[in-house]
């Protein structure tokens, strides 16, 4: 027997607004409230939560199985200790020389050690004690083998020799018996192999028992001084080619415990209510059907974040309980500050796999159905995951857009402590828009009639176009469209910087024609596979005399508030530039020197004006205006203005931010108020190129007294002219308002 869900449990108490029309299609608020998403939350979170499964998956299951891992570490790290403790100590120039040398002097320290210390025990369980014990921090004494080799250090961190020791051809000469007018070794370990730690302890150990021997002989001749007969210096490299690390495995078991954890959710919210009946019922409801499917997306991502909690605590006990933790990330063991990074990076991970899974349960009509098609997408889940695991992969760029690897690799990183700051940045943010463009196809295949009565959808749903022409796009294809355009735009970017060019006029045209190709392309071809107007879409609508006037007036008046914007990030700590940066970018500008003005002006101030406007204050803010208020849309379409600026650039340029958004607010009232992009790109247009200029003749500036220094405010009546010419500006763009464009912005859905 199936129930429909409760009317008052979705929409609250009985208010009349939920009448049904004569043709089927429920009359439903335009703009829902935070209230009704919130009921519906709980009521999916009630529905799922109260199977006993879930609550098995998510509590008992980390607490039984990172126990078990954490044997399985303990013997696979005795394992690898037991087959890589044939340490492996290259001796520089030739082994039948300068090596025996060495080797005599550690035979002897060995000897030594021996007299004055017991034998090391092998690793045993006391007897009488129950249960495992504390995984020791002390390896095991190694065994040496020697090997021979050209590029010692090259071999030391890429993983094939443990220790290398370089012994200075010079020093030989003296060498007489045990005794050395001075043998000058150095002794090259890689950083966080625990093996090549255990071969430098082993070394040095033994040399220094062989000084000490030495000094004390030599301090029972009176008159003598100390002298030891051998002298080294350790030097730690960072390996980067590693035969395995078990801080790798970590990051993977993580993600994939959080992946578990919202398969089960996404199938039965969606699949499983298909299966018995329930998804019909909860559709006809008088909700909006986003509605519906953000309810359900919040369910799964809070039951992932609850899996991927767990799992997290559990790891973190299991890894101070039973000492493996300093074992993996030395004696400080797990620092705190790293649990909570990787909890973020999960939250974010959770929610991209959250949305893929509602996409593709979204297909199924039955659990059965889901099941299938999630099988290939785990599998080819672990495939990137596995990559981090090999030898010599890199976080870089590519890697840094890539799913599922940029959030493995970038873990890894925080537990290594190497992750890239700007590295990091990109591949949280093309996640979070990987997850955006997810849950914009999950709403495109929720929304059909398919899912509505009970038919199979097809894949081909996602990419046919629609019978009738829309009257504007919507938010789920503007966010897919900006996830499909940052990965593309920071390739391209990328792959421009380092091509050769013969002059700078070619590469600032290259970059001209690829924000065009990029920041244009994307939204009008997204705008003709959904068949909407071009005109009404992109705000390519005429404006009145004055709103020219006053754009024109913003633009060249709007760069010295910005500028007083910029110095505010060295007081809130977003300023990241180093002085280095500056001076990189002063001496680009030097190199513009020799292109004509004009094709800077066109190439970088033109042409980002125009594609830009016709991105943001086009389709982006025409889906949100359709979608939201008027002072929701400017906001976010602003904020995300400005996070494109801050990661348009080779590094992390965080103090781009704040002027970049004040400007997308400008520019977004502007769009808004004229129903029009084109004075918005008139603005932009000249804010840029004066900008430019400014830059383009700095000395010519310098030498008449208008120099401005980076780190300078903006002396106080130049901020008075920007001022007034702001209040004239807007005022002019207030009159010249077109009140009939305003209104069309309001499409009922």
């Amino acid at each position: 027997m199936t129930l429909q869900p409760d009317r008052e449990e979705i929409e609250g108490p009985e208010d009349g607004s939920a009448q049904g029309s004569a043709q089927g299609s429920p009359q439903r608020p335009r703009r829902p409230g935070l209230g009704r998403l919130a009921r519906l939350c709980l009521k999916e979170l009630r529905e799922i939560l109260r199977d006993r499964r879930t609550i098995v998956t998510l509590v008992l299951m980390p607490l039984l199985v990172y126990p078990l891992l954490s044997l399985g570490f303990q013997r696979l790290l005795l394992t690898s200790l037991g087959a890589a403790g044939q340490l492996t100590c290259v001796v520089a120039v030739t082994p039948e020389a300068e090596g025996e040398h060495v080797q005599r002097f550690l035979t002897l320290g060995d000897a030594l050690l021996r007299q004055t210390q017991p034998p090391a025990q092998p690793v045993q369980k006391p007897s009488g004690r129950k249960g495992p014990r504390p995984l020791s921090t002390r390896v095991p004494e190694p065994r040496i083998q020697w090997v021979a080799g050209a590029n010692l250090e090259q071999e030391v961190v890429s993983g094939s020799v443990d220790l290398a020791i370089l012994v200075q051809r010079e020093s030989v000469a003296g060498v007489r018996g045990d005794r050395a007018s001075s043998l000058r070794c150095e002794l090259i370990s890689r950083e966080g192999s625990t093996v090549s730690k255990a071969a430098l302890d082993y070394v040095q150990d033994r040399l220094r028992a062989v000084n000490e021997r030495y000094v004390r002989k030599q301090l029972e001749l009176a008159g003598q001084g100390v002298r030891y007969p051998v002298q080294t210096a350790s030097r730690i490299v960072r390996g980067t080619g590693a035969a395995f690390s078990l801080t790798t495995l970590i990051p993977l078991v993580l993600i994939l415990m959080t992946m578990t954890g919202a398969v089960y959710p996404a199938i039965d919210l969606t699949a499983g209510e298909r299966e018995r009946g329930t998804l019909e019922a909860l559709m006809a409801a008088p909700v909006p059907r986003l509605e519906l499917l953000a309810a359900k997306y919040v369910a799964v991502v809070t039951v992932a974040l609850l899996t991927a909690s767990a799992n997290l605590l559990a790891m973190t006990i299991t890894l101070v309980t039973t000492g493996l933790g300093k074992v993996l990330f030395g004696d400080a063991g797990l620092p705190p500050w790293v649990l909570v990074e990787v909890l973020a990076l999960l939250v974010l991970f959770a929610g991209f796999f959250s949305a893929v899974l509602l996409a593709l349960t979204s297909f199924a009509r039955s659990f059965k159905e889901a099941q299938a098609y999630l099988i290939p997408v785990m599998l080819l889940s672990l495939a990137p995951g596995l990559i981090s695991l090999m030898p010599g992969v890199e976080f870089n760029g590519l890697l840094a857009v890539t799913p599922l690897v940029n959030i493995v690799l970038l873990a890894r990183g925080l537990f290594d402590g190497t992750a890239d700051p700007t590295l990091a940045a990109v591949a949280v943010l093309a996640t979070a828009l990987y997850a955006v463009a997810a849950i914009g196809l999950a709403a495109r295949v929720f929304g059909t009639d398919a899912i509505l009565y009970g038919s199979e959808a097809s894949w081909s749903d996602l990419f046919r176009r629609p019978a009738g022409a829309a009257r504007v796009p919507r938010v789920s294809s503007a966010m897919l469209c900006l996830a499909l355009l940052f990965p593309c735009y920071f390739l391209v970017a990328g792959l421009l910087a380092q091509m050769p060019y013969d002059s700078p006029s070619t590469l600032l045209i290259l970059n001209g024609v690829a924000t065009a190709v990029l920041f244009a392309g994307f939204p009008t071809a997204a705008a003709m596979v959904q068949r909407l107007p071009l005109r009404e879409t992109f705000r390519l609508n005429a404006a009145r005399l004055p709103a020219w006037a006053g754009a024109v007036m913003l633009g060249l008046c709007l760069w010295p508030l910005a500028h007083e914007i910029y110095l505010l990030n060295e007081l809130i700590g977003l300023a990241t530039l180093s002085q280095e940066r500056i001076e990189l970018a002063h001496q680009l500008l030097a190199s513009w020197r020799e292109v004509s003005p004009w094709v800077i002006v066109a190439a970088l101030a033109a042409a980002p004006a125009v594609c830009e406007e016709l991105l943001f204050r086009g389709y982006l803010l025409r889906a949100l205006l359709a979608a939201t208020s008027e002072r929701h849309s400017i906001v976010l379409s602003a904020v995300l203005f400005g996070g494109f600026h801050v990661v348009a650039t080779d590094a992390l340029a965080t103090e781009r931010l704040l002027p970049s958004t004040f400007l997308g607010l400008i520019l977004g009232w502007v769009a808004w108020r004229t129903a029009s992009v084109v004075p918005g790109m008139v603005l932009h247009a000249c804010h840029n190129g004066l900008l430019l200029m400014l830059a383009y003749y700095r000395d010519e500036l310098a030498a008449r007294g208008w120099g401005l220094q980076e780190q300078s405010h903006m002396p106080l009546a130049w901020l008075a002219v920007a001022a007034t010419g702001l209040i004239v500006g807007l005022s002019l763009l207030w009159m010249g308002a077109s009140g009939a464009g305003r209104t069309s912005e309001k499409v009922p859905k």
